[in-house]
């Protein structure tokens, strides 16, 4: 590998390399000479960009809460004709990405965002952003003629996150006789069956 410290993406390498070993072996047990191990670099190479080890999970965990806002973004930014079917996709779409990124390893230091309240509180950005798209196609639904005024307030969008708040991290199945984790297919069948009642419950009669 050509010198790190020569190149220009040497922040995104970092980011690479700890993303796996914190997904592979947990963020304890990875140190910052795990990671420069892994690059071939020196561990002083590492600190022209990070100065802990929890900055570098900081913008592992950045990384992955941007990807999330911007398929949201993109979903936002070409909503059709029913927005509430828009709302349906996104957050169909934002639980799938989520189960696929947190489940690729046992680690996975992603599952962080949603689980942890520290990384949540760092992380408000993130979710402030996805509380205001909701609200903004509950909006355009309104307009659309999909559901009433009444309806199309923070505290729905609030309520539809905290309705969806259990198809997220962790992922165990406790409301059945066995506890046991949930498996993809039954996760997406439960978001559809979720979003369906939530939605249809919005929609003017």
């Amino acid at each position: 590998m050509a010198r790190t410290k020569a190149i220009a993406n040497r922040a995104e390498l970092i980011v690479g390399a700890a993303e796996e070993l914190f997904g592979r072996y947990g963020y304890e047990r990875t140190s910052i000479d795990d990671i420069a191990r892994h690059l071939s670099i020196g561990k002083g190479s590492i600190y022209l960009d990070f100065r802990t080890k929890d900055d570098i999970l900081f913008a592992v965990i950045s990384k992955h809460s941007d990807h999330l806002k911007q398929a949201m973004q993109n979903k936002l930014e070409n909503v059709g004709s029913s927005p509430l079917s828009t709302l349906k996709e996104i957050l169909e779409q934002n639980i799938a990405m989520v189960y696929e990124k947190v489940t690729r390893d046992i680690h996975a230091p992603e599952a962080l965002l949603h689980t942890s309240s520290t990384m949540k509180s760092h992380f408000a950005h993130f979710f402030v952003f996805k509380r205001t798209t909701i609200l903004q196609l509950l909006q355009l639904a309104v307009k659309a003629g999909e559901m009433s005024t009444e309806k199309a307030s923070e505290e729905m969008a609030i309520t539809i996150l905290m309705t969806t708040s259990s198809l997220y991290p962790p992922y165990f199945n406790n409301f059945s006789e066995t506890e046991t984790t949930i498996t993809k297919p039954q996760l997406l069948e439960q978001a559809k069956l979720t979003l369906d009642l939530l939605l249809d419950g919005l929609r003017a009669t």
